[in-house]
Formats: structure tokens, sequence, C-alpha cells
């Protein structure tokens, strides 16, 4: 499984690398760390998945989800950011996310939901 990380916070990016070193399935094929370079990696990397921040320089993460085109096969997003509100939730999932996770709550969540997508993946 190919994934994108987009978000903009070094050290939370690392945090999330070592988190999917442990998972044979995945392999990390990009960063972006603004919105234009998120909107040019999802388009040009064809990602299996990608895991996106709301707040980054050059936009949001929204602005994202409504560039990637809706007849581009579309990777699974996982939204994971710091903005849990039930409104930002909602707005990401209404723009085409599949997961809406917060960074504080849930990130043990993603090694499980990642090895799950790639399980339905391989029926």
């Amino acid at each position: 499984m190919r994934v994108l990380i987009a978000d903009d916070s070094p050290l939370f990016v690392e945090r999330v690398t070592a988190v999917l070193a442990d998972l044979r399935e995945v392999e990390v094929v990009g960063f972006a760390g603004t919105v234009p370079e998120a909107a040019c990696a999802v388009r040009s990397l064809n990602p299996d998945v990608m895991i996106l921040d709301i707040e980054m320089p050059g936009g949001s993460g929204i602005d994202v989800l409504d560039g990637i085109p809706r007849s581009q096969m579309r990777p699974v997003v996982i939204v994971l950011t710091n903005h849990g509100s039930p409104q930002y939730r909602r707005k990401c999932l209404e723009r085409g996310a599949h997961f809406f996770l917060d960074k504080a709550a849930d990130f043990e969540k993603l090694p499980a939901l990642l090895h799950g997508l790639n399980r339905e993946a391989s029926k």
C-alpha cells in the first residue's frame, strides 16, 4: 500500500513515518508540507492512501480534498488533525475524506486502520 503523508510538522511526520515503518504492507511514497505540494503530490504519486492534515501553509487540507479530480482514482484519505471538532469532521467527510482522526485522541488507531485497509484491498 502506497502512502502519502501531507503535514507541515516535521516532528509529526517523523512520528507517523516511524509508526508506518513497522507495517510491512506500507510504503511511504512521498511527503508534502504545504497545500500546493500536497495537491501536486496526490496527482503525481497516485498513492493508495493519503494521510492529510487540515492546517497547512498555503490553504487547508479541505482545499486538497476539493482539488482531487473526481475522474482520478481517488486515494483513501485519512484526515489526521488537531482540529477534531464536529464541524471539521463533517466538512472533511462531505468533501471526500474516508476517515477523520484527531491527532491527540486517535493517533494510536492509525496502524490498525491501515492494516484493515490493506486487508480489504487484498480481497
